[in-house]
């Protein structure tokens, strides 16, 4: 083998090694040693949170959330938007499907799916009308996982809903979140 041709494919196979080395050292381990993530998230709904990665790609995500803004019904079935004094509870299940966009000092991924969210709601403050709203949802958002802390990932997403019980309606649950991973 002529000499040029063995410095050119040392030269190959050292660039190879330094541009895979970084990357090993410095990966997150969210999604990949570290599956099940459990955190807070703010906005709509304010909640506990969870996330159980199945591989690298598919998650499912859920949420116990105790308190929002939103839209609720009169006795009649009309909506109004409501937050003054309203107490709720809510439950979220969604897949989500994950993928990557940056990843270098930072792990940025997009995720989309498909879920659903139930709400509990009632009010303390005069008032004793309650229900129960029922919500299909299309959660789309950014995850950004660190490299250091290696466990920690923050997220924002926005879930277009489509109310089927009581009359349909539309509605947006908006959230802003971190989760430490286990």
């Amino acid at each position: 083998m002529p000499a040029m041709k063995r410095v050119i494919i040392a030269l190959a196979l050292t660039l190879a090694g330094m541009s895979v080395a970084p990357r090993v050292a410095r990966a997150t381990e969210v999604g990949t040693s570290r599956t099940i993530g459990l955190g807070v998230q703010l906005v709509d709904p304010t909640a506990l949170i969870g996330k159980v990665f199945l591989d690298r790609n598919d998650a499912l995500d859920f949420g116990l959330g105790f308190w929002g803004y939103g839209t609720c019904y009169d006795g009649n079935g009309n909506p109004y938007r409501c937050n003054n004094g309203r107490h709720d509870f809510s439950i979220h299940f969604d897949y989500l499907y994950e993928e990557n966009i940056v990843d270098s000092a930072v792990r940025l991924d997009w995720h989309a799916g498909i879920g659903g969210r139930m709400v509990l709601w009632g009010y303390t403050y005069n008032n004793s009308d309650h229900g129960t709203v029922l919500l299909g949802r299309v959660p789309i958002g950014l995850d950004l996982a660190f490299r250091r802390p290696r466990w920690l990932e923050v997220y924002l997403e926005i879930a277009p809903a489509l109310v089927l019980i009581p009359p349909l309606d539309f509605a947006f649950d908006v959230g802003l979140g971190a989760r430490a991973y286990f």
